[in-house]
């Protein structure tokens, strides 16, 4: 469905720039465009472990029938999945290789390897 007329889409897009804070300029105007059902889930687990599952899912499938969405809506994804990825407490330090004990990896993210 991406009748947005069946969506208060005003009061969406302010209740996920409010989630998105200072990161205003990763607001998913392709999404909230083509396919606003997404927005509304978004919203509904922004926040919570069920977030991260949810986009996980939107952009990883095991299903062959998936076409797969437009790269744009699938750069907006992408990037609200490492916002809220970064929300969790254990993922404050960067990406997941930011924990490295690897010397060379380390001081990529600028720290050095932990002996």
């Amino acid at each position: 469905m991406r009748n947005t007329d069946d969506y208060d889409i005003p009061v969406l897009r302010e209740r996920m720039l409010a989630f998105l804070g200072g990161k205003a300029d990763a607001y998913p105007h392709r999404t909230e465009e083509r396919f606003p059902r997404i927005l509304v889930r978004l919203i509904e687990v922004w926040g919570q472990p069920e977030g991260e599952a949810y986009l996980n899912d939107l952009l990883m499938t095991d299903r062959a029938d998936r076409q797969g969405f437009p790269d744009d809506v699938a750069s907006e994804l992408f990037r609200l999945a490492m916002i809220h990825a970064a929300l969790r407490p254990e993922n404050t330090d960067g990406t997941g290789w930011s924990g490295s004990d690897d010397g060379e990896v380390g001081s990529f993210f600028g720290r050095r390897a932990r002996r």
